[in-house]
């Protein structure tokens, strides 16, 4: 099965292009538009990562090639029960930290993604799912503080490091999910709202 592209080789070409979203956030966003939309057209979702752009560039085609990558993954992923998703987040040899900001990241992705889509807080949604973009609302406000104390007790404790990685791990596989749920649950929602 295909791998996402390289999320650093990515980002730098957004970072460089001035794109409104990085790499892990146009994930979310993407994910985020086929929970709301059930699809989403690959170029309507590269211009809300890319923003408008008058020009074509070699950068600009590189970053869209990859993108492309990222969409047709992400959909094939969503719409196929014998392939797993996966969040496109930094690999388990990053540190602890980066991954974590990440998440966060994806997560707002994610919710800015179920706004493009049309959904709102004010949206009629089924409970569980109202649940779950909740619980990803606060995630995607994580963020990993360290200050000198918190530093301190990590040093002084080896375990700290693998109870975070353990935890890091419960939350984006709960994320992981959850994502899968709200999909299955909204789709027959969107689809008997446009038969009537």
């Amino acid at each position: 099965m295909p791998n996402y592209p390289d999320i650093a080789q990515l980002e730098g070409f957004l970072f460089d292009m001035d794109a409104a979203l990085g790499a892990t956030e146009s994930h979310g966003a993407l994910c985020g538009m086929l929970c709301a939309q059930g699809s989403t057209d690959a170029s309507q979702w590269m211009l809300h990562v890319l923003g408008e752009h008058t020009e074509t560039s070699k950068q600009l085609q590189a970053a869209g090639k990859l993108l492309l990558q990222v969409h047709q993954l992400a959909v094939e992923q969503m719409n196929d029960n014998d392939i797993e998703f996966e969040l496109m987040l930094p690999d388990d040899d990053e540190v602890l930290e980066s991954r974590v900001e990440a998440l966060g990241t994806w997560c707002q992705g994610f919710v800015y993604g179920l706004s493009l889509g049309g959904i709102t807080e004010d949206s009629e949604l089924p409970e569980d799912s109202k649940e779950l973009i909740k619980d990803i609302l606060e995630i995607s406000r994580a963020g990993y503080i360290a200050d000198d104390e918190a530093e301190a007790e990590l040093n002084a404790s080896m375990d700290a490091d693998e109870e975070d990685e353990v935890a890091f791990m419960e939350v984006s596989e709960y994320v992981r999910i959850g994502i899968m749920f709200i999909y299955e649950e909204l789709q027959p929602l969107q689809s008997s709202q446009t038969v009537h």
